[in-house]
Parts: structure tokens; sequence; C-alpha cells
């Protein structure tokens, strides 16, 4: 059953508002070269995104951050979770460029400070991390311990690349996971089991060449969310995220118009996991002349309306 529903005149597909699960907003003004692979953009501490952070005046990403907040209202999203680089310092940047973004803050210091951690738990939402595969795992688990003990949430990527731990992933009691492209059925089975989200973003999977099992994670009952990762590769706008989704379940024999349901559904989950209120005003996302079903508003481009 979907959850979003036309409107009386057909013109328009009426929604709850939307959360963008999952974004880098900082990274906009980023432009990578064809062909560079995700360790080379993404990887910290010296892919190119994480450069580019360095080097660039903070004018100029907040500006950026900014300008992404508004297309992002433009295209029906209400809140967007921004894993937020540059530690305490890049956490008041995102708030002073968006009051839509929930701020989950990244050390900067490759060893635990918790002194660090302190200043960017006063300002930020939460804690989200990278792959486990990047750090240490005592410097995982105290990081995510510390969100904990502040009484605010902890997120971390999971399985993008290569296939990671889940089993020691789900200790650190995340209240969701990003990507799972490599994980196993087991690994899925046990993510359903303890109830946590997965956040998937097949725009950005699929400029990497790789894809998010996203048809077996609904067999296995996991709760899909989607997001749109790097403002330098992708628009702030679920809809085409959520386009591709329904191409995969199509592919399978799915229903693909129980993309609509996840798009739904997906950002309710993140909002309670995280404490976003919702009962916002809901969008209308406009249908194209002539069309009669639900996955047409999402292959539109014109801006939502907002009720």
């Amino acid at each position: 059953m979907m959850d979003g529903k036309p409107d009386e005149d057909c013109r328009y597909l009426t929604m709850p508002p939307l959360v963008n699960a999952h974004t880098h907003c900082a990274d906009a003004g980023v432009h990578p070269s064809p062909g560079m692979t995700l360790e080379e953009l993404v990887a910290p501490p010296n892919g190119l995104k994480h450069r580019y952070l360095r080097k660039t005046p903070r004018e100029k990403i907040v500006e950026d951050m900014r300008r992404y907040a508004e297309e992002s209202r433009r295209n029906g999203i209400s809140r967007f979770v921004d894993f937020r680089e540059g530690g305490a310092e890049g956490c008041l940047m995102l708030r002073e460029a968006s009051s839509d973004a929930f701020v989950m803050g990244r050390p900067v210091s490759p060893v635990f400070d918790p002194s660090e951690m302190d200043d960017i738990l006063s300002v930020a939402d939460g804690i989200a991390l990278p792959s486990v595969t990047d750090m240490e795992r005592s410097y995982v688990e105290k990081c995510a311990d510390a969100a904990h003990k502040a009484g605010k949430p902890f997120a971390i990527h999971a399985s993008e690349r290569i296939r990671e731990d889940m089993e020691f992933i789900l200790s650190l009691e995340p209240a969701f996971v990003v990507h799972m492209v490599a994980a196993t059925d087991r690994d899925l089975r046990m993510t359903a089991d303890a109830g946590v989200p997965v956040v998937v973003c097949p725009r950005s999977n699929a400029y990497f060449g790789i894809a998010a099992p996203v048809v077996r994670m609904a067999d296995a009952g996991i709760t899909l969310a989607l997001g749109t990762d790097n403002a330098m590769l992708c628009s702030p706008d679920l809809r085409p995220e959520a386009l591709m989704v329904s191409r995969m379940l199509s592919d399978t024999g799915r229903d693909p118009s129980d993309t609509v349901a996840i798009l739904c559904d997906g950002s309710a989950a993140i909002a309670e996991r995280l404490g976003i209120a919702t009962g916002g005003p809901e969008i209308r996302l406009p249908l194209p002349e002539g069309s009669d079903g639900a996955l047409s508003a999402l292959s539109s481009d014109g801006p939502a309306e907002w009720l």
C-alpha cells in the first residue's frame, strides 16, 4: 500500500515531508575527474573530497551548503541528514548554512580525543563515521560510546566497497547504517533482526559501478531509506534515487510502485530513529500531463509544492 496518493485532479502526488537520509553537502564544489575510484574520491584523509575541504575557504563551503539546502527544499525534502566532516567547526558551518540539516559530526583527530568529541557533541545532533575499514576498532567504539553517553545517535557507513564485520558494526548500536553494497545474506538478516534501517544511495553507487542489493534487503525484512550521498555526484533530489530503486524492483518481478512506500516509510523511520519531529506540511510532486501512476511523479524534475 502506497503512502503517497494522487490528488483528485491527478496533477500531483501528495506525500508526507521527505527526509534525505544520507548526504555530504559540503563537497558540492568538488569536480571529480572521470573514472576516479571510490578511494581516490572520498577515502580519508587524502581523497579528493578531503583535500578540497581542507583548502577551500570557509565562506565558499558555507555558501555551497546554503544553496544545497535551498535546492533540497525545492525538491520536497524537509530535512537532510548530513555526515559532516571537519569536527566541531564543520558542524558550526552547516548550522550557519541551514536549519534543515540534521548534523552528524565527524572527528578530525586520527586518535580518539575526548575533548574534541565533547566539542563536536556540543554543536552536532549526533556522530557519524566512515567505514570501519578506515579506522581502528577501539577508535570507532569510543566514538559510538561518546555519542550514546550524550544521548545522541550514532551512524556509520557499512560494507560500501568491501564486506565488513556486521556483528561488530551492529554492536555499536547504530541508529542506521549506509550502503551495505557488499553485505552477505547473513549480514542482511542480522541487520533486520537488530531493527537497524539501511540507507541506500543508488545514484552514488552507480557512479562507482556498484549497486546495493535492494531486493535482498527487502526480502530480509530491512527497513530501507534513501539518501543522495555526495553533493559532488548527485543533486539533493530523492526522486531519481527512488526511480533507480523502482527499476531494481521491476527487474526482479517486484511491484515497482512499492518504491513510493519505501520513500515515505523510509523517511518516517529515519525521522523516528533520530528524533526528528514530523508532522510538518505535506508536499505535492507534479505528475506529468496525462499520467496515471504514482511513479510518473518520480520521473518529473519539477519543483515540489509545499502545502
